[in-house]
């Protein structure tokens, strides 16, 4: 790349310091030019295959809980340790997934109870419920909970403690969120 630039630098310093014919040196630059455009393709073709960006159209997000919490009742669960967010939709510091684009998602959830209490989760759209989970007390019992569903753009999506419940642990390290754009 850097030795076809060199090529038409040249091809213009010669075009006005010769005395060549200009209909000639414009011949050498279109050429030039042509093998230019053809190795941009070229390489353009290879990265669609390869190396190319995510398109940005792409949304998706997997989060983890760090640690244990104690929830209370409507308390958003904040999967703080984000590993996987494409598109940035997801808020590690809020616990929201807010849609970039209408369309329909899937979202999914599996939690780990601690303590002597069950766990009771909720996956809301807005405030409206789309889909509850729920541990059985015991020594670190597994939960999960998941939802496909049409989001319009700006539709907010949360994992949160189930209405009305006293207080319930959810355990950190092995409790995930996770969402994507169909």
């Amino acid at each position: 790349m850097k030795n076809l630039f060199i090529t038409i630098l040249f091809i213009t310093m010669s075009s006005v310091y010769s005395r060549e014919n200009c209909c000639q040196t414009i011949g050498k630059a279109k050429v030039t030019l042509s093998e230019a455009i053809s190795t941009l393709q070229n390489t353009n073709e290879l990265l669609g295959d390869t190396g190319s960006p995510i398109p940005s159209s792409k949304v998706a997000f997997h989060a983890r809980l760090t640690t244990a919490v104690t929830l209370g009742s409507t308390q958003t669960v904040i999967f703080d340790h984000v590993i996987t967010n494409i598109g940035k939709a997801y808020n590690q510091h809020t616990g929201h997934f807010t849609a970039p684009f209408n369309g329909i998602y899937f979202f999914a959830c599996t939690f780990l109870q601690s303590g002597d209490t069950p766990l009771h989760l909720q996956m809301v759209q807005n405030s409206s419920e789309i889909s509850r989970g729920h541990a059985q007390r015991g020594g670190a019992v597994a939960g999960s909970m998941n939802a496909v569903i049409y989001l319009h753009k700006g539709d907010v999506v949360r994992v949160r403690h189930y209405p009305g419940l006293g207080s319930q642990t959810i355990y950190g390290d092995w409790s995930f969120f996770t969402g994507y754009l169909l």
